[in-house]
């Protein structure tokens, strides 16, 4: 059996896109620029969330994250890499990989985040999006997901909607990719916005940017991956 392992840019970008695939037995979760920068950084997206002193909001942003998977019962793992709005080296994508692989059974299947929003992507969701194409091509088994709130969820998904992600999602990765959208059922829908309102750092201002996506039932019942075919 195959075990999942899904790849999550931060914490939190997990639980907001993948709970589907996080609450399975055997999944686990491995969150790659979750490292503490140096002691004096602050930056104005940790001021805008309330906490200047960016050594503490991350370790308050692990913190809530122990919590949530404490809850869960899900594994998870996180690297040491620093989120790109820290001072930080050039990204070493076999680096990474070779970081993310002494984590992961020979069978896993990887799950990458798409970073497909047409108005903003973040580059750190585009770094690891090229690291599941780069596991690709050295044979690992890789699919992507539709990360929130950088993809927003439709609330009529229909076929003509799945042919076009799925174009859209080849094309971006250079790879035939077809969508599978799955839907949560009510206590599930339940559990997972609990989940994420426990990122109370990073919940309310990332709400406000994203204009209410967050909120939205269509980003909370309904979630999107997309396999090679």
């Amino acid at each position: 059996m195959n075990s999942v392992v899904i790849l999550s840019p931060h914490i939190d970008d997990a639980v907001f896109s993948c709970w589907h695939l996080l609450i399975k037995p055997g999944s686990k979760v491995i969150t790659v620029f979750a490292g503490i920068p140096a002691r004096g950084t602050t930056t104005l997206w940790d001021r805008l969330c309330g906490e200047p002193n960016s050594v503490a909001m991350m370790h308050k942003r692990i913190h809530e994250n122990e919590s949530v998977f404490k809850k869960i019962g899900a594994a998870h793992y996180n690297l040491s890499y620093l989120d790109s709005q820290y001072p930080s080296v050039a990204r070493d994508i076999e680096d990474i990989a070779r970081s993310i692989l002494a984590h992961a059974h020979e069978n896993t299947v990887f799950y990458a985040p798409l970073a497909s929003g047409r108005l903003r992507r973040h580059s750190d969701h585009i770094t690891i999006r090229e690291l599941g194409v780069f596991l690709l091509s050295q044979g690992k088994k890789v699919s992507f997901y539709a990360d929130i709130p950088y993809t927003l969820m439709p609330a009529h998904p229909n076929q003509d909607y799945v042919r076009r992600i799925s174009q859209r999602a080849s094309q971006l990765v250079g790879i035939n990719l077809s969508a599978k959208i799955s839907e949560l059922d009510d206590k599930d829908q339940v559990r997972k916005r609990e989940a994420m309102k426990q990122y109370k750092s990073q919940y309310t201002m990332i709400n406000i940017a994203s204009l209410g996506a967050l909120g939205r039932k269509t980003n909370v019942m309904r979630e999107i991956t997309f396999h090679v075919v």
